[in-house]
């Protein structure tokens, strides 16, 4: 599918573009990312982490979801509608639809060279502004750089790698050990 980086796009458009493309779409306040298949390594990690989370949250009033389902980020200027990798929940949450309208708890976004810069900059700033606490960008060579929401700025709280352990900053018992993740 063809878009332009630098046209601006409608929500109309992208709802259409989105209806017809086979991988992840973004809508970025008149911008589009697409993202296609992810590797398999990208797959694994991801998937590993949902596994830990779901246990994790089991039986709890929280819940993680993956990029199959939309969170919306809006304002009287802006709109954008993205799908992160892995994000946590709450009873607390309102939704419009299928998709959610209030900021997720933690967002885990499996970094790809493709999309790192979306991941690194325009997103941390998005997140950052909506209030999600926890943002963790996760790096595909084994480590997790722990971004928390402090006073309304972002700060690195942690860099897990290795042998750690990765521990939430939300929800303090939430603790993967990396070899689950990365191995």
């Amino acid at each position: 599918m063809d878009i332009s980086y630098s046209q601006y796009y409608t929500e109309q458009d992208f709802e259409e573009i989105q209806s017809k493309y086979d991988g992840k779409a973004e809508y970025d306040n008149g911008f589009i990312t697409l993202s296609s298949t992810t590797s398999i390594e990208h797959n694994r990690i991801k998937r590993k982490i949902l596994s830990k989370l779901d246990a994790f949250f089991a039986g709890t009033k929280c819940e993680p979801f993956d990029e199959q389902i939309e969170v919306i980020f809006e304002s009287e200027n802006e709109l954008r509608k993205y799908k992160p990798d892995i994000f946590v929940m709450c009873e607390d949450a309102t939704r419009k639809g299928e998709s959610f309208i209030s900021p997720p708890k933690i967002v885990f976004e499996v970094v790809s060279k493709s999309t790192s810069s979306h991941d690194y900059i325009t997103k941390l700033a998005v997140y950052q502004k909506y209030g999600v606490q926890e943002y963790d960008l996760v790096e595909q060579d084994g480590k997790i750089i722990q971004y928390s929401l402090e006073d309304g700025q972002y700060r690195i709280t942690n860099v897990f790698k290795g042998n750690d352990e990765y521990i939430s900053t939300v929800f303090i018992d939430l603790k993967i050990s990396l070899q689950d993740i990365f191995q």
